[in-house]
């Protein structure tokens, strides 16, 4: 069986249901969801919805024609943003504290696109706005940019359970090798770092809340145009000129504070310098339509790009499992995705055979799909410092993303 077949035969098998059952052996409750809801793995690790995985899932799930699931995500996604006012990392109660990358808006927009008889364009607008001012209310650096966080949570309404009393920098040290003091200012980056999704990384270093991360405010820039874009569309002229002007006041900060010799940095604003780290985050200007400089998402390319892929970070191996060699399938995704819209359909199609190579590769061999890879041989001998858990999730959307494009000759993406 070929890796397309596999994951056309399996991928319903992470669709579930909530029963109120902790599937997987953790003693930490569920959060309620009121529609059927994908995971990133049919079985074992991971048996909740999480949030910036379920993006890149939706790829799979719409290009096999499983629109009605990806509706019920949003829909999911929308109580529980209600709900806790955010869209937490995870359907899972010790999640509340901390939100993921929001990739809610262009959720929201795939689904416009591919299938709009499931959506309206009043209900997606009213739904990114109520994300968007999250972000903006609880999220925001003294300059105007936004951060990674955490919330605080009332211990005693859950009867003070045991993971709201987590050591989080003790997580970090297990995790990394890297001792801090434990204290709240410590833990709070800890957990903003979670919030980032890339936990953990050399880009932060421990101290996430100092940064105004590439990638975050990439896809704000994103939600304010779509937002613009929307209010337009349904005659709220007043709407869509705030935040286009928002979105414009963005770029400009990104751009002033952020390129470095052409390339995009996390910004430390408590220092106010840009990092030395040359990250993934890179490619999301150009992922969103924020920037259109071929050469600067060349000269990140060319120190991210190893045979298999691109790798998260560079210049730090052995700590993290978010920095070379490893290669993740979200951030091979927006480098393809961002190539593409720069017009650099030769880089565009290496990139995606790239990973094609590779997750075929590892296939043959395991019979199997995996959160992450080696970006220097296409196997499986990562840096992981949690385990590499067998995974259809994020790893199928975005195989299913490159052998689609492939099989257009390299025109159509998604």
């Amino acid at each position: 069986m070929m890796v397309y077949e596999f994951i056309c035969k399996n991928i319903d098998r992470t669709t579930k249901v909530f029963d109120g059952e902790c599937r997987d052996g953790l003693d930490i409750p569920l959060l309620p969801l009121p529609y059927p809801f994908t995971t990133p793995c049919a079985e074992g690790t991971f048996q909740e919805m999480y949030y910036w995985d379920t993006y890149f899932t939706h790829k799979c799930l719409l290009l096999t024609k499983r629109g009605g699931q990806v509706c019920n995500n949003v829909k999911n996604f929308a109580h529980l943003l209600r709900t806790y006012g955010k869209i937490p990392n995870g359907s899972r109660l010790h999640y509340i504290s901390r939100s993921q990358p929001p990739f809610f808006g262009l959720m929201l927009a795939d689904l416009l696109q591919r299938a709009p008889t499931l959506l309206t364009l009043d209900t997606a607008f009213s739904w990114l706005e109520e994300e968007y001012t999250f972000w903006m209310s609880r999220r925001i650096a003294p300059n105007g940019l936004n951060v990674y966080g955490c919330d605080p949570v009332d211990r005693q309404a859950y009867g003070d359970p045991w993971y709201f009393r987590e050591i989080y920098v003790k997580t970090y040290a297990e995790r990394t090798g890297i001792e801090q003091e434990d204290n709240p200012e410590n833990n709070a980056n800890v957990i903003a770092e979670c919030e980032s999704g890339w936990d953990f990384s050399p880009r932060f270093y421990g101290k996430a809340m100092e940064y105004n991360p590439v990638d975050l405010n990439s896809l704000l820039y994103a939600d304010e145009m779509l937002l613009s874009e929307w209010a337009a569309r349904l005659g709220k002229a007043e709407q869509a000129n705030k935040y286009r002007q928002a979105a414009l006041v963005r770029k400009e900060k990104m751009q002033k504070w952020m390129q470095k010799d052409g390339v995009y940095y996390d910004y430390n604003f408590a220092k106010r310098c840009p990092s030395s780290i040359v990250s993934c985050a890179a490619f999301y200007p150009y992922f969103v339509g924020l920037d259109s400089d071929v050469d600067g998402f060349q000269k990140a390319l060319a120190v991210l790009e190893r045979a298999y892929g691109v790798v998260a970070c560079s210049g730090e191996k052995g700590k993290f499992q978010w920095t070379e060699p490893n290669s993740w399938a979200p951030l091979n995704y927006v480098a393809v995705a961002a190539a593409h819209r720069l017009g650099l359909q030769g880089i565009a199609s290496r990139l995606a055979d790239k990973y094609l190579a590779a997750t075929e590769k590892i296939y043959e061999k395991t019979k199997c799909l995996w959160e992450k890879y080696n970006a220097e041989t296409g196997d499986l001998d990562v840096v992981s410092e949690y385990g590499t858990p067998e995974m259809l999730g994020w790893t199928a959307g975005v195989y299913t993303a490159f052998y689609h494009y492939r099989e257009s000759g390299y025109k159509e993406f998604i």
